[in-house]
């Protein structure tokens, strides 16, 4: 059956009544996400009880060449037990770049929802499934409901607005001033691939923007300087409010030895430099490839929206190009590559071989540069000159993400440091957040 995008076609004339009385005249609990694949939302009132929702799109790159299907979960559970809440009904809006693509309502016996989506150029959405006789949303036994159309068809950035009609029986339906709403910004990454011709050779070079389409690519082999651009809405207001965060990853050959060789670069946010935790370089994961992250946060882009605003700019502007190499410090911050969690390291002025060296860390929010009040659990390890492992410490916990750990370094030197948060175990919830799981490296400089 085909599921039109006009407003409940198919849904009694009393709920859209009710819906309209949400939407204009009653104030919603509202909560927001901008610009990741995955998210655990902070909680909304639900009842009486305090529910959070988690949503999720995998495959987090989605390519135009790939034919797998596309999933969008759904999850909604107490912010305190942990546990799954059952019954619910999700108002499903989806929209990108301000076009409308999917209105629906779907309920799910069991909770969890999970949409099965066929990436189609069609004009209009079809659902697969049966309608629950009480208010028409979409059901399957199972919580899975497959669709096919317009939806995540392409990389960027998806609105999706779920508001919450029910929970816990068909026929609960929430009063117009307590229905939660929760909006969800989620990228799906798009791929680019370019071959770029330097110094008569060809160089593939592969970039992945976790936020919105990659447009303009060009590479100027005189300035040895790739350059790139992406939609973004500046408003100052839209940054404030939401919580927001922009991944790009550059991936570039080795054998590219003007960039492969290089162990410092200079990189740009329309003209602005990017530099600190906000520019990791990793030229460890991939054998082959030298990958380089702009990761810039809700703090980072309020920044820049306040330099740009009046200006009509409309999109980012990366650049990347190879600098001077300069000395290598002890790095004070870092920034997993997934999950979003910064990490502040505080060492002594000096850090001396051959005795231990207290090293504080303290964990963060990076998407919202806010405090992260929980026990983080992971593991340190550090790499000397030849990438052997010379120290490791595993399944740490950091209390109200706030610990210290002792080192003693062998010998002299600079060495690569790793931190992989495993875990985040919030107060009175029972089971650990794993969704925000990453890796991040530094360096530490021993004398």
């Amino acid at each position: 059956m085909k599921s039109n995008i006009k407003f409940f076609l198919y849904i009694q004339t009393f709920l859209a009544f009710f819906i309209l009385n949400i939407l204009i005249f009653n104030p919603i609990t509202s909560v927001f996400g901008d610009g990741l694949f995955e998210e655990k939302l902070p909680p909304a009132s639900v009842g009486d009880r305090e529910a959070s929702l988690y949503t999720k799109i995998s495959p987090p790159v989605l390519t135009s060449e790939s034919k797998e299907n596309a999933f969008f979960e759904l999850k909604l559970f107490d912010a305190k037990t942990d546990q799954n809440i059952e019954h619910v009904s999700y108002f499903i809006t989806v929209t990108k770049d301000g076009k409308l693509i999917l209105r629906d309502l779907f309920h799910s016996h069991q909770g969890p929802l999970k949409l099965k989506i066929d990436p189609q150029p069609a004009q209009f959405v079809t659902v697969y499934g049966s309608q629950e006789p009480f208010l028409g949303g979409w059901v399957s036994q199972t919580g899975d409901i497959s669709v096919s159309g317009p939806i995540l068809l392409e990389g960027g950035l998806y609105h999706f607005a779920i508001e919450i009609f029910g929970i816990d029986n068909d026929r609960n339906i929430f009063t117009p001033e307590t229905a939660p709403r929760f909006d969800s910004y989620l990228s799906v990454g798009d791929v680019f691939k370019n071959d770029v011709v330097d110094g008569g050779n060809n160089y593939n070079v592969t970039i992945i923007s976790y936020y919105d389409q990659i447009q303009n690519f060009t590479y100027d082999s005189p300035k040895k300087e790739f350059s790139w651009k992406m939609p973004f809405n500046w408003d100052l207001n839209r940054i404030k409010e939401q919580n927001i965060f922009v991944h790009e990853e550059v991936k570039i050959p080795k054998i590219f030895s003007t960039f492969g060789d290089s162990k410092a670069f200079n990189a740009t946010v329309n003209l602005k430099p990017v530099t600190g935790r906000s520019l990791a370089i990793d030229p460890f994961t991939e054998e082959n490839n030298l990958i380089l992250h702009y990761l810039l946060n809700k703090a980072d882009l309020i920044k820049l929206a306040e330099a740009f605003q009046g200006k009509g700019i409309e999109n980012m502007t990366f650049t990347l190009t190879p600098s001077e190499e300069k000395p290598i410090e002890t790095t004070k911050e870092v920034v997993a590559d997934k999950g979003g969690i910064l990490t502040k390291l505080e060492w002594p002025n000096q850090v001396i071989s051959n005795q231990d060296n207290e090293l504080n860390l303290k964990f963060s929010d990076a998407l919202t540069d806010s405090a992260l009040n929980a026990d983080v659990k992971y593991d340190i390890a550090f790499y000397d000159q030849n990438d052997v492992q010379t120290i490791k410490k595993e399944d740490l916990v950091a209390k109200n993400a706030t610990d210290s750990q002792v080192f003693n370094f062998p010998e002299k030197g600079i060495y690569r440091m790793e931190i992989d948060v495993k875990a985040i175990n919030y107060p009175g919830v029972t089971s650990p957040d794993e969704t925000r799981n990453g890796l991040s490296r530094g360096t530490v400089v021993v004398s």
